[in-house]
């Protein structure tokens, strides 16, 4: 009975240190590959969001953080937007439409980013955890990003891709210059 119940507990081990072993590889891989959200700020002030969004933060900084930094997330360029808020936004916060290093607009583009982080080796997250970070990420998006706070996005995410043009030059050209 000693040898059977030992056998049932190891399986379980396992699993656990396969899925810290990818979550590790693909920490590794994210640190050899940088972008430039990766040198912004790895929190923010999120106690005047929803509370689901809130949720969504803590669980972010948790959950992200074993193969990313959260910087990584927070200071993306990706603003979500649903597909019939796009005509107004484009009328009253044309800027955000002009620099796609800075705002990449688009509907449901954290939803398949939240996705697809979830479906890498070694990410345990739940449907209903994922749910509870693409909804922070969707109003971070949009109240840090968009309209009074674009003038500041703008600066800060300029920022990050100057610096990180001239620390990782090699790295810049590959993710945002065009290929001859």
């Amino acid at each position: 009975m000693g040898i059977l119940i030992s056998g049932i507990a190891a399986p379980g081990l396992s699993a656990e240190k396969a899925a810290d072993s990818a979550a590790e590889a693909e920490r590794q891989k994210a640190l050899k590959n940088p972008y430039p959200n990766d040198f912004g700020p790895d929190k923010i002030d999120a106690g005047k969001y929803s509370a689901e969004a809130r949720q969504g933060y803590e669980l972010m900084q948790v959950k992200c953080s074993r193969c990313h930094s959260p910087s990584r997330v927070l200071n993306s360029q990706f603003v979500d937007v649903k597909p019939e808020e796009l005509p107004n936004l484009k009328k009253t916060d044309p800027a955000i439409f002009k620099d796609p290093l800075v705002w990449q607009v688009e509907p449901k583009i954290w939803q398949r980013y939240v996705k697809r982080m979830m479906s890498k080796p070694g990410c345990e997250l739940a449907t209903e955890d994922g749910k509870k970070i693409w909804k922070f990420v969707v109003e971070d998006s949009l109240k840090r990003k968009t309209g009074a706070a674009a003038a500041a996005w703008k600066e800060h995410r300029r920022k990050l891709l100057d610096d990180f043009k001239e620390k990782h030059p090699k790295q810049y050209q590959e993710l945002f210059e065009p290929k001859p």
